[in-house]
Order: structure tokens, then C-alpha cells, then sequence
């Protein structure tokens, strides 16, 4: 099953006027009329057509059965000072798209470099790996925030900053983590600072560890994605 994305279908949509962008990748699997394509709009939604024609620049599809599936299982959310690489960014939100993320919110702390993001190709790089992984739910992305107001406007119950400042903390997956929204917050090359990890702690923050090694930004914010998935299935 190859999967598309049109964000403006819903479930009583009848008729799917491709994008020119899915229109490429419809002509790249050198699909017929008659064939059966499925779409999705990022929201749950699996909706299954019959190609009309595939001859025009936008090909059009018909609905034959549509469906809405439940939420994601996992609510994790992450907030994560963008690296100065930012194809190091990319590869984190394409394989944290597949294993399965919420929400991805870009903060701006005391040792961050890039202060800003691309979020139109953020974006396609999200649809194209939730597309790859044959998922309905598209995470969602936010612009940057600064990390005082970040921190200040979450309202998850579990919420957690992972650090390598040399102060009291658990490792996250010692942690009870249960199905409700989950925040981590990961910081910068250079970590973040003792009095950030402070403020956090203040506004209801648990100071957690990755493990022993210290990892690079988009790696410790995946293993922070798995460690929580894997407390849920166990």
C-alpha cells in the first residue's frame, strides 16, 4: 500500500484532486485508472479511492470507503533546541515520525545556535516519513519558542528535562509513565544551563538521564522517544 496526503480531505470528502506533488509520486509508481489508492490527511483519516485517470497533470481519485482510526497510542511530545546542523534536525523528526511522536516543539535556550528553522521543509520532511511508515496521525511541528515560555505554557502532568548537569536526577525510563500527554525537554550542544534545569525543576519539571554516555541532541531525543515507548508496552 502506498500511501498519499491531501490535509484538506475528510472522511465524506467524494472526489481526491491530487496536489502536483503527490501527482509525481502517483506517476513515479506508474499507477493505472482503475487502481485503488489510499490518502490520508494527517488526522487519523484512511481514505480509500478508485483513480479516475492518471493522464492529467492532477490526477483525480473516487471515493469508494473511508475511516477514521483512534489517536496515537503514544502522546510524546518533544522540545528540542534545533542543532546548528540542520540536517541533523531533519534526520531526528524523519525517525522520530516513524517510531511514533505527538508533537515537536523547538525551543530557544541560553546555548542555542540557530535561532531559526525552515518550517515548510520541516513539514515535508514529517509527511514524506509518515507516509514511508504507512501512519494516518502527522505529528505536528511549532515554531520556536523561547524556553522560559515554553516551560511556563506547558500543561502536561508528565513532563520531564533531560540533562547532563552533575545535580539529582532519575533515569527516564525508571520513571511510571503512563498513556496521557508526555513532554521532554532536550537541550542544546552544550546542554542546558544549571539555571534552566533549575526554572524547569521549579515549574514541575523531573530532571531525568539518558544513561551513562552522553549523547549528541537528536540522538538523546530519540532514545528519549523509545525509552518512553518502550515503558508503555511493558
Amino acid at each position: 500500500m502506498n500511501l498519499f496526503f491531501d490535509h484538506s480531505i475528510n472522511k465524506n470528502t467524494k472526489t481526491v484532486n491530487f496536489s502536483f506533488e503527490e501527482s509525481k509520486h502517483i506517476k513515479s509508481f506508474r499507477m493505472k485508472s482503475k487502481e485503488l489508492v489510499t490518502v490520508t490527511n494527517g488526522k487519523g483519516l484512511e481514505w480509500i479511492g478508485e483513480l479516475e485517470t492518471i493522464n492529467k497533470n492532477n490526477p483525480i481519485a473516487n471515493k469508494i470507503s473511508s475511516k477514521v482510526h483512534n489517536d496515537m497510542i503514544s502522546k510524546i511530545e518533544i522540545a528540542i533546541a534545533p542543532t546548528k546542523k540542520i540536517d541533523r534536525i531533519e534526520w531526528f523528526l524523519e525517525k522520530s515520525t516513524e517510531i511514533g511522536i505527538k508533537k515537536i516543539h523547538f525551543i530557544q535556550t541560553k546555548n542555542s545556535i540557530r535561532k531559526k528553522i525552515n518550517k515548510e521543509r520541516l513539514e515535508k520532511i514529517i509527511i514524506s516519513s509518515m507516509k514511508q511508515s504507512k501512519q494516518f496521525h502527522k505529528p505536528i511541528i511549532y515554531d520556536i519558542i523561547s524556553f522560559n515560555d515554553f516551560i511556563i505554557l506547558n500543561n502536561n502532568t508528565q513532563k520531564f528535562i533531560a540533562h547532563c548537569q552533575n545535580t539529582h536526577k532519575t533515569d527516564l525510563a525508571k520513571n511510571l509513565i503512563n498513556n496521557n500527554p508526555c513532554t521532554i525537554m532536550i537541550g542544546p550542544e552544550g546542554d542546558f544551563t544549571r539555571k534552566e534545569v533549575d526554572f524547569a525543576t521549579l515549574n514541575g519539571f523531573n530532571p531525568v538521564g539518558l544513561g551513562k554516555n552522553r549523547l549528541r541532541t537528536e540522538t538523546a531525543a530519540l532514545v528519549a522517544i523509545q525509552t518512553v515507548h518502550t515503558l508503555l508496552t511493558i
